[in-house]
């Protein structure tokens, strides 16, 4: 008997793991590909513009920028799949990391992007780092993509107790209540949950959203409990 409830637990263990990796390729590649694509879009749409206005200097550059868009994209599929660590965060800290991917995702819009850093940046385990930057990526292609902002800002807090960041931007906004297809706000909120840390969104329609992610500093990623 002991036997066979052993075998069954561990194939219980087993079947856990493979859903727990395969959420976690789906989620990667929805923040990688999906995204990416959004930010190709965001640049297509800039050149089409651009060509309706006879601005044609600023066409080639916006082409060239949605190229570089969908081969990072793809690197980035393929990094997630093999389980690596983003290249922005490849000797950068998160601040910088974030401050990159808006650069990237906003270069040559209408929209306004800012990113603040306050208190003292201290490091984080990268699972933390990882998440935190899927978050901010996963919330800006959802602003650039459903809510067209003009405005876009970035808070990234240190704090005493707890780190924080704070995404917020003045687009159409939505019902937070309403069922939302795809990974996007499951994701962030399974990230935030994995991290322990707390999920909280402000948004209504016409008046723009909120997202905040707060992380106790005694929280640890499950996987580095002991």
């Amino acid at each position: 008997m002991l036997a066979m409830e052993l075998t069954r637990l561990s194939a219980q263990n087993r079947q856990t793991a493979i859903m727990e990796e395969r959420n976690r390729v789906a989620r990667d590649i929805h923040d990688t590909l999906a995204q990416g694509f959004t930010g190709v879009i965001v640049q297509l749409e800039a050149a089409q513009e651009a060509i309706c206005r006879g601005r044609t200097s600023n066409i080639c550059a916006h082409l060239e920028r949605a190229g570089e868009l969908a081969r990072e994209s793809l690197r980035e599929a393929r990094r997630s799949v093999q389980a690596l660590r983003p290249r922005a965060l490849e000797g950068n800290p998160l601040a910088a990391a974030l401050t990159e991917l808006v650069a990237n995702m906003t270069s040559g819009t209408s929209v306004e992007a800012k990113l603040t850093v306050d208190g003292e940046a201290r490091e984080l385990p990268p699972e933390w780092e990882n998440n935190l930057l899927r978050i901010g990526q996963e919330v800006l292609t959802n602003a650039l993509r459903h809510a067209h902002p003009t405005e876009f800002h970035v808070r990234l807090l240190f704090d005493t107790d707890e780190i924080s960041l704070h995404v917020r931007d003045n687009g159409c906004g939505f019902d937070p209540a309403e069922s939302h297809e795809g990974f996007g706000l499951q994701g962030i909120r399974e990230r935030t949950e994995s991290m322990g840390g707390k999920f909280t969104i402000v948004s209504a329609k016409g008046q723009g959203a909120s997202i905040s992610i707060v992380l106790p500093i005694g929280a640890t990623p499950p996987a580095q409990r002991k």
